[in-house]
């Protein structure tokens, strides 16, 4: 049995905030200014009290978790109480901040003519605006060009033998 060849890829990892202990930040609650969030004890079942968004709160432990289930234990500046939120409860803002806005594109405009007068041509074009007649150039013979003596006539590599 062979060890499997080349690189596996590495497993997406879940970008969250991340804040120290002893840092300041804010409550964070989903949906408008009014509602709030669940200080809870020990056991993350009993809520202690309820905090409103923008409450400053500092930060004293916290405790790891997988895919955004983070615990900071936090104690509100106004208070002693101190209790447990969700990493998705804090914010290091006081005001909530909003996804930047989608700005569109600017129009795209073309560039202005670089000499007075100047008209747009098409590629191949001459500056001048005349135009080449249509048919054979002049002094041009459309027949393939034949070897001295009357030969065999080789070809050179990627061209057509009709």
């Amino acid at each position: 049995m062979g060890f499997p060849r080349g690189r596996t890829p590495a497993p997406a990892r879940i970008r969250g905030s991340v804040f120290a202990v002893g840092r300041r930040v804010y409550v964070a609650c989903a949906g408008d200014r009014s509602a709030r969030v669940e200080l809870t004890d020990d056991t993350g079942k009993t809520a202690i009290a309820s905090l409103g968004d923008g409450t400053e709160v500092a930060i004293v432990a916290w405790k790891p978790g997988w895919a955004g289930s983070t615990q900071y234990r936090v104690r509100p500046t106004d208070s002693d109480l101190e209790g447990w939120l969700a990493v998705g409860n804090l914010r290091g803002t006081e005001a909530a901040t909003s996804p930047a806005p989608l700005v569109p594109p600017p129009p795209v405009t073309r560039p202005a003519p670089s000499r007075v007068g100047e008209l747009e041509r098409r590629f191949g074009q001459p500056a001048n605006g005349s135009r080449r007649p249509l048919g054979p150039m002049p002094g041009v013979s459309s027949a393939p060009p034949q070897p001295p003596g009357g030969g065999e006539v080789r070809r050179r590599f990627g061209q057509r033998s009709d």
